[in-house]
């Protein structure tokens, strides 16, 4: 048969889960009233105090207040009307969510790194809520969401549920994390929903459900009841990654105009600047300012000068044409070491080539400059010197160097 292996993302085990008491948000009548009757606590407020998690001795005793009973009063004689009335006490009550050292969530930056690994796509976003109870039972709900990239874009979006790292394969459309996707209204995120059931486009959502006691809908653990508190949690983690996907698409709509606006210019400009050129009998000038000052872009220039012993002086000029600050690192690729070097670089040696590495913010209107000195070069050197590369700026937003949408 074939060898399927899928690569870890991580190296480090999940830190264990620890055991804590239930907590009251949730937790049905009958549960109620036999830890009321088995206990060995004599009172009432004690007995709140010791039997579930999140409730301190203030706690207790607002809770007895809301619900009209004494504290001192022993819990084997609370009866089932009291019962009831401690349940409202405690919706009525604020009370901390309970603690989600009792689980074990995957966390965001392992979802992240997981569909990073396993799915060739352009952007990725992940969520992982607070803590929540149904029934008396803490959980945590996370989602993450990949888009674009080689994904389908025509196919029905994937799903894939999870429950304490679980894998769920079978009988996704009885699940309750299936039937949260489907009642989303994609559209007002960006994406088609024909007949307004399961969407369609080049996307992955990741849902992971992880509880002290997850409701499965059979013995078999193929998929999540319909509980209301669960639905609601899967319902506000996906919609809360689709916002930043929406932000993405229109984010990349915008990049769009501008590029198809740069193209026109890119055309036009050195047709113009040609005819100016040969009218007044002087050498056709770099368009590039100008492209950069009418699209708003970080413009990017380096200017070599050549001395007499061989040597040369070099300046990089960074200037910020848009609206917003500009923070990215430059790349510098040469063969050569350099010296004199102002500001210092970080410096990453790769084989015979160097790697110089400047961060930078720069300001709307503002500029920088990097200048170093070469030992020697010649001119046909200098006609070969790499592409300056601009790395965490989109390609649109960059002119005279390189773009790369990475880490900063």
């Amino acid at each position: 048969g074939n060898e399927v292996v899928f690569e870890r993302a991580t190296d480090k085990l999940p830190v264990p889960a620890k055991e804590i008491l239930p907590h009251p948000h949730g937790i049905e009548l009958g549960t109620l009233m036999k830890m009321l009757r088995y206990t060995e606590r004599q009172k009432l407020a004690p007995f709140l105090r010791y039997s579930f998690s999140k409730i301190g001795l203030l706690t207790a005793e607002e809770i007895c207040k809301a619900a009209g009973l004494d504290p001192e009063m022993p819990p084997s004689e609370i009866s089932r009307d009291m019962s009831r009335k401690l349940l409202d006490a405690f919706k009525k009550v604020k009370i901390m969510s309970p603690p989600t050292d009792c689980l074990s969530p995957i966390g965001e930056d392992l979802i992240y790194k997981g569909l990073e690994k396993e799915f060739s796509v352009d952007f990725i976003a992940t969520t992982t809520r607070s803590a929540s109870v149904f029934s008396g039972n803490p959980f945590v709900v996370e989602v993450g969401i990949a888009y674009g990239g080689d994904l389908q874009k025509d196919d029905r979006i994937d799903i894939m549920r999870f429950a304490n790292r679980v894998p769920l394969l079978y009988q996704q459309g009885g699940c309750v994390t299936t039937h949260a996707v489907e009642g989303i209204k994609w559209k007002q995120y960006g994406l088609n929903q024909p007949g307004g059931g399961m969407p369609t486009g080049p996307v992955v959502i990741l849902i992971h459900v992880a509880s002290t006691n997850v409701p499965f809908t059979s013995e078999s653990k193929d998929a999540i009841a319909e509980i209301p508190e669960i639905r609601d949690e899967v319902d506000l983690a996906i919609k809360e990654v689709s916002r930043k996907l929406n932000r993405y698409l229109n984010r990349q709509g915008t990049l769009k105009k501008r590029r198809e606006k740069e193209v026109i210019i890119t055309k036009v400009l050195p047709k113009m600047a040609q005819k100016l050129a040969e009218t007044l009998d002087r050498e056709v000038p770099d368009i590039n300012p100008v492209v950069a000052k009418v699209m708003g872009n970080l413009l990017v220039m380096r200017k070599v000068e050549l001395n007499g012993n061989g040597s040369a002086n070099v300046s990089v000029t960074v200037k910020n044409y848009g609206n917003k600050l500009a923070e990215f690192k430059l790349h510098d690729m040469l063969p050569y070491e350099i010296k004199d070097v102002v500001p210092e670089p970080k410096i990453i040696s790769m084989g015979g080539d160097f790697d110089y590495v400047w961060s930078m913010k720069v300001s709307p209107e503002a500029s920088k400059a990097v200048t170093y000195g070469l030992e020697t070069i010649t001119e046909a050197e200098i006609a070969r010197l790499p592409q300056l590369i601009v790395e965490g700026l989109e390609e649109e937003l960059v002119t005279g160097a390189k773009a790369i949408k990475g880490l900063i």
